[in-house]
């Protein structure tokens, strides 16, 4: 687990707001699309993340996570969407086999070997992913850390950095594309 992550655990079970909005603003993007691709609905996908993040602020005080916090809650995204998935189906009265369902779920999400997320999440793949980032040219990696670690968008970056918003897009499109390549891999 990282130090920021230990960090950001902390001070959510302290019950410290401004930690709990930095994971909030880190988060919650990624998990929407993770949570939008099982469930194909903008709608549901950040009505279960937002679910997620209250859960989380809820049991802040007993909360004890021994996985970083991103695996976590991606997990965390996870079981919701399958239990909407459940729910959904229940609800819509459609003649199906559950046991048929079931064995489908089984195979596609629940036979997610245990400790994959944080496998995917954790400190290696971020220390990777950081190597990487070290590589792209110095106004690449200016402009994608900007984007990515300080969640700046391409108007805010252009004007920061006193380039053209289309300087930025070039920009971030080249780093995206020569980390996807890098870090394939992981996918």
């Amino acid at each position: 687990m990282s130090l920021r992550d230990d960090n950001m655990i902390k001070g959510i079970n302290r019950g410290d707001k401004k930690t709990f909005d930095l994971a909030f603003k880190s988060y919650y993007p990624g998990l929407c699309v993770f949570a939008k691709d099982f469930l194909r609905s903008a709608d549901a996908a950040r009505e279960i993340t937002q679910e997620v993040f209250l859960s989380l602020w809820e049991k802040r005080g007993k909360l004890q996570i021994k996985s970083s916090l991103k695996a976590y809650l991606y997990r965390s995204v996870h079981n919701r969407c399958l239990n909407y998935i459940r729910d959904d189906l229940k609800l819509s009265h459609k003649e199906i086999n559950f046991d048929q369902l079931k064995n489908q779920a089984d195979l596609l999400f629940n036979d997610v070997p245990e400790g994959i997320y944080d496998q995917i999440f954790s400190g290696r793949i971020e220390q990777d992913l950081e190597t990487e980032i070290e590589q792209l040219p110095e106004q690449c990696k200016t402009i994608f850390r900007l984007c990515r670690y300080e969640n700046l968008t391409y108007p805010e970056i252009a004007k920061q950095l006193n380039i053209s918003l289309s300087t930025v897009k070039t920009q971030m499109s080249r780093a995206m594309k020569k980390l996807r390549e890098k870090m394939g891999r992981y996918l």
